[in-house]
């Protein structure tokens, strides 16, 4: 008797068991129509940063990403025939889009991998208004998508990251209100506690050369801990955060020697550093530059320029709040030489490490729902994107929430100095769509551009 109680318990116990494994690898509800399939094989890894329980960023091992990328590449379906090219022209139509996302939902089926990474959508180009169709058509080059080994999905002739659909609602929601912010921000900062402390430690060492340096950089990294991560106008807990704060991450590991650049013609900022100074401190800015936004005679056809992603000093960033210089000091002539490299190599390290490319991507969505927004073109087209706007209806992926990063004392390679960086992100296309300029050219372009084929939310 008691042999078969302990037979019936452990059959109970197995299939509780199998239970469990099902639902944690095949989640229901919400998760089964999640907008981002990487979610499920990468958690909360973006870029080959992730971020700990308590909201710590740290590099997550190259073996774990090379099995992420991996298990992604097993499950990515097969692209469809007429999406596996690489095309200047692909028209997503967000009225036929919607549509689709609100049949997944509706039947809770998973999204198509086509849905995920819109088609394979690589730039935004124009922005087109459809009023006899209800509809918006956002235009741009596209091409067939792969995972790396890292697990990042890319452009398989450009190596580009493809845009996804979950950072195109999370930036389309950030803006879909009356309060909406006007720019969105992450910077990496010491706290205040630590900015005392490290005074201390200043008054401490009076003078620092090779003998004292050691003890004088390791002073500083326990008077610094940690750094502190803010983030503005956007989710905590959204992908598209986690792009800007490991995005301005990684640019600070590139530039303090702590990772090696993954392209030749960028090189540490710390071995560009001359002089005598003891302490470092620059601040490191990711902007955009989005360049001429321009519309035809009656603003129904609206052309992008390319999004170019620059790297500013403190002492060239302008708070484009307050259209003001942000300057601590004296030009840092290091730091702008590096800033320099690393705006004109931006290109190439986007493809080296595609967070970064992630970030431009980011960056074009923002000006693209901006321009939506400012110039009222949903309503001019009289299309309703319930999908988009609703997070009730298509629950956002969450993501850990980064709140700090650790200090790490870099030496530089005089022997004498101890640099820290600090500095982020900053996004604000409305001071762009301020000054949009009359292109009649465009005029003669509308016909082609508006047209559509076929039933499918994308065409050529």
């Amino acid at each position: 008797m008691i042999q078969k109680l302990n037979m019936f318990r452990s059959i109970v116990l197995g299939v509780v068991l199998i239970t469990w494994v099902f639902v944690s690898v095949f989640p229901v509800s919400a998760q089964v129509v999640s907008p981002d399939r990487g979610v499920y094989y990468g958690g909360s890894v973006v870029g080959g940063v992730e971020i700990d329980a308590e909201g710590l960023i740290k590099t997550t091992p190259k073996k774990t990403m090379e099995e992420v990328g991996k298990n992604l590449s097993k499950l990515l379906e097969p692209i469809p025939t007429d999406l596996n090219e690489k095309t200047l022209i692909r028209k997503i139509s967000l009225k036929k889009l919607n549509a689709q996302i609100c049949r997944t939902i509706e039947n809770q089926e998973e999204f198509p991998d086509s849905v995920r990474y819109l088609g394979g959508l690589t730039a935004i180009r124009y922005v087109v208004v459809v009023p006899e169709e209800n509809d918006i058509l956002l235009i741009g080059p596209s091409e067939s998508w792969q995972a790396d080994s890292y697990g990042n999905i890319i452009g398989k002739t450009s190596g580009h990251p493809v845009f996804r659909l979950e950072d195109l609602l999370t930036v389309f929601r950030a803006w879909n209100n009356q309060s909406r912010p006007s720019v969105i921000t992450c910077s990496i900062d010491p706290t205040k506690e630590a900015l005392a402390k490290i005074a201390q430690v200043n008054r401490q060492f009076s003078v620092v050369d090779r003998n004292n340096v050691q003890a004088f950089a390791a002073a500083q990294e326990a008077a610094y801990g940690v750094n502190v991560i803010t983030l503005q106008g956007i989710p905590e807990q959204s992908r598209f955060a986690m792009v800007l704060v490991i995005a301005d991450y990684k640019m600070k590991q590139i530039g303090l020697g702590h990772i090696p650049s993954p392209i030749r013609n960028l090189p540490s900022y710390v071995s560009l550093i001359g002089g005598s100074q003891k302490q470092i401190n620059p601040r490191f800015w990711l902007t955009p530059e989005y360049g001429t936004v321009t519309h035809d005679s009656k603003k129904l056809t609206w052309q992008l320029s390319e999004v170019k992603v620059k790297a500013l000093t403190d002492s060239e960033f302008v708070d484009s709040r307050s259209n003001s210089y942000q300057s601590g000091g004296k030009p840092d002539r290091a730091a702008i030489n590096w800033c320099g490299k690393m705006t004109a190599n931006y290109e190439a390290l986007s493809k080296a490490d595609p967070v970064f490319g992630d970030l431009k991507n980011c960056m074009e969505l923002a000006v693209t729902v901006a321009l939506i927004r400012r110039e009222g073109l949903l309503e001019k087209a009289g299309c309703k994107l319930t999908a988009f706007e609703d997070a009730a209806f298509l629950k956002p992926v969450v993501y850990p929430v980064p709140k700090t990063v650790r200090s790490q004392a870099t030496i530089s390679k005089n022997g004498r100095s101890f640099v820290v960086a600090c500095g982020g992100v900053e996004v604000n296309p409305f001071i762009t769509l301020q000054d949009v300029q009359l292109n009649s050219k465009i005029d003669a372009e509308r016909t082609n551009l508006a047209k559509t084929t076929g039933d499918a939310w994308w065409s050529k």
